[in-house]
């Protein structure tokens, strides 16, 4: 596949446009090579996910949190994201990242979050506003807890939970990455739980004062599902294009967290 129909395939999954001005989702290193054979698929980059694209045989590698968030003055081998961007130059390998435009794309991290949940009758979010979805039969606390571990895979006790106090959950809110911003619509919206990850204090404190039950299950790991999905869609959009590419989920550990 050509650089260039790779870049437009992108776009199609996840288009950027509307997001330029916020995030640098995108291409975020070039290597310059005219065709992309072997794609890596992860959440973001490390030393471990390096040395497997190199091993792998990749020659672009995908992912959902930019390598470069805001523009750098100094490449700087001994920092972060220096080292990282010195060793995707050095090994010829190209990085683009599907960030907000992945959080938000028709199949998207939500609305991709929202099917492992088997939640129904979803309705789409934005930066502002929680997606939102039914569960098929309502839930008790203790129940949807469990529920949202073995969706996510998720180890024992990795999650942190506010009990809003309701017999039953049936409405939920849902905002993969950090989204404790959205509490107060989730709260507005009537939703019984909301599901994110990275809550602060005075949200989880609004929450449960507001009788709104939070399960946070982690930026990781309500976004580590971005993986298995964009590897799948970039293989599927590039099979019915007639075009050859070999897409690979990374294996490599990016959890910076030790359980």
């Amino acid at each position: 596949m050509k650089y260039n129909e790779f870049i437009e395939l992108m776009e199609e999954i996840a288009p950027t446009e509307a997001y330029k001005e916020i995030d640098n989702s995108g291409p975020q290193i070039v290597s310059g090579a005219e065709d992309v054979r072997t794609v890596l698929v992860c959440l973001e980059i490390n030393m471990d996910v390096l040395k497997e694209a190199e091993e792998k045989g990749a020659d672009m590698i995908v992912t959902h949190h930019p390598l470069i968030f805001t523009p750098e003055q100094c490449i700087d081998y001994s920092d972060f994201p220096g080292r990282y961007i010195h060793e995707c130059v050095r090994k010829g390998i190209s990085v683009y990242s599907a960030h907000l435009s992945f959080d938000f794309a028709d199949k998207g991290n939500n609305t991709y979050l929202a099917y492992l949940l088997g939640l129904t009758y979803v309705e789409p979010g934005s930066l502002e506003d929680e997606y939102r979805g039914f569960f098929e039969k309502p839930m008790r606390f203790g129940e949807a807890v469990r529920h949202v571990e073995e969706a996510l895979d998720l180890p024992e006790n990795y999650v942190r939970c506010v009990d809003g106090g309701k017999e039953e959950i049936r409405t939920v809110g849902i905002c993969t990455g950090a989204g404790g911003g959205c509490i107060p619509k989730a709260v507005k919206h009537g939703c019984d739980l909301f599901v994110t990850g990275d809550l602060k204090l005075h949200e989880a404190q609004y929450a449960k004062a507001c009788g709104l039950s939070v399960i946070d299950a982690g930026h990781y790991g309500t976004e580590k599902i971005f993986v298995e999905n964009m590897a799948h869609q970039i293989y599927a959009k590039a099979a019915d294009k007639g075009l050859d590419i070999d897409v690979i989920m990374a294996e490599a550990n990016t959890n910076p967290y030790t359980l």
